[in-house]
C-alpha cells in the first residue's frame, strides 16, 4: 500500500507505537508519521505508507489545530498534568479566583500572530544530537533556546471549576509547525500571573486531514478498506509534465532532463525551482522534479523523488 492515512491516534500510546500498528495492520514494508503527538495526546496522526514515507515533508508547513485543556493553579516539570509538580496554588488564591471566562479571552487574544517561545524541557527538540527529554530525565540541565512560531486563530471554547476547584478552560489552537501548546498553556498562565499547564490536547486538524475523518486502530482492524490518500493527491498543487517514452528512459537511468518550450509542455504554474510531477506516457506518477530554468526558452529537470507508482492518473 502506499499513500496517507489520517489515524486517530489514542491516548496512552506513542506516535511510534500508533505507526507500528498501522504498519502490522495494513501488511506494510514502510511506515512513518507527521508530526508527533505525545503519549497522552489524541487526534489526528498522518501515517505514511509504502512509497508516501517518501513524502512525510509534504506536511511540515501545514498549519495544525488543537483543542486542548488548560488547568490554572498547577505547574509541572514537563508543562502538563502528567510530569512532576513544582508549584500549586490554594484554589481559593485571589490570583485564581481573579480569573474569569472574559479576562482569559482577552489574555489570549495577545498571543495571535508570530510569538517567540520557548520549548519545554521535556520535548523532542535535539540538543547536541540528543532528545532534550532524555536529558532532562537523566537530571542534566537543559538550555532550550526560543524559536518563533505562528498562532493563527486561537480562542476559548469553554471555562469551569474543576472537581478540586482549580480553574480549567478549554482553547482551541490553530498554529504553525514548531509550536507546543504546553508551552503556550504555561505561557498563558504566566501572563495572568498564575501558574498552569495542559491537562488534555486533542489534534482536530493537520493540513487537510480532519478529526472528523480520522480512522481509528479499532476501525482499521475491523474493515478492509479505509481511505486512503494517493501520493498523486499529495502533491495534486504541483504543476506537471507528462514525459515521452524517450524521456522517461533517461530519467529513470539518473540523467537530468532538458525541457525545451516549457511554458508549452508543463501544466501549472512554475517558476525557477519549483516541484514539478513527472508522468510516463502511460500517465502514472514516475517521480518528482525541481524546474531549473536555462533562459527563457529551455529548463533542466533536476531529480527529486522517485515513486514510480502503478496507478493510471486522468490528466486534463
Amino acid at each position: 500500500m502506499d499513500g496517507v492515512i489520517n489515524i486517530y491516534k489514542p491516548a496512552g500510546i506513542s506516535s511510534f507505537t500508533c505507526v507500528s500498528r498501522v504498519r502490522r495492520l495494513t501488511a506494510s514494508e514502510r511506515a512513518g508519521h507527521a508530526g508527533t503527538l505525545d503519549p497522552q495526546a489524541t487526534g489526528v496522526l498522518p501515517v505514511c505508507l509504502g512509497k508516501a514515507t517518501r513524502c512525510a515533508d509534504l506536511f511540515l508547513d501545514m498549519p495544525k489545530r488543537y483543542r486542548g485543556e488548560i488547568t490554572f493553579g498547577i505547574g509541572t516539570d514537563t508543562c502538563d498534568i502528567w510530569g512532576k509538580i513544582e508549584q500549586i496554588l490554594d484554589p481559593r488564591d485571589e490570583r485564581l479566583t481573579a480569573i474569569s471566562r472574559e479576562t482569559l479571552s482577552e489574555a489570549v487574544k495577545t498571543f495571535l500572530g508570530d510569538i517567540v517561545q520557548i520549548p519545554p524541557d521535556y520535548a523532542a527538540v535535539k540538543i547536541g544530537g540528543v532528545p532534550a527529554y532524555k536529558l532532562a530525565r537523566q537530571g542534566k540541565k537543559v538550555e532550550m533556546r526560543s524559536r518563533t512560531v505562528t498562532i493563527y486563530e486561537i480562542g476559548v471554547l469553554d471555562y469551569w471549576k474543576g472537581d478540586e476547584g482549580y480553574p480549567k478552560a478549554c482553547i482551541d489552537v490553530k498554529c504553525s509547525r514548531g509550536t507546543y501548546i504546553r508551552s503556550l498553556f504555561r505561557d498563558i498562565g504566566e501572563l495572568l500571573g498564575v501558574h498552569a499547564c495542559m491537562s488534555a490536547l486533542e489534534r482536530t486538524a493537520y493540513g487537510f486531514m480532519e478529526c472528523s475523518e480520522s480512522v481509528t486502530l479499532e476501525r482499521l482492524e475491523t474493515e478492509q478498506t479505509v481511505p486512503v490518500y494517493s501520493i498523486d493527491f499529495l502533491l495534486r498543487d504541483d504543476p506537471y509534465i507528462k514525459l515521452s517514452a524517450q524521456e522517461e528512459r533517461l530519467y529513470r537511468s539518473g540523467r537530468r532532463l532538458r525541457i525545451e518550450a516549457p511554458e508549452r509542455r508543463i501544466r501549472g504554474a512554475f517558476s525557477d525551482g519549483t516541484r514539478v510531477r513527472l508522468y510516463t506516457p502511460a500517465s502514472r506518477l514516475l517521480a518528482t522534479a525541481s524546474i531549473l530554468l536555462q533562459g527563457s526558452s529551455a529548463a533542466e529537470l533536476k531529480p527529486d523523488k522517485f515513486f514510480d507508482c502503478g496507478e493510471v492518473q486522468h490528466l486534463e
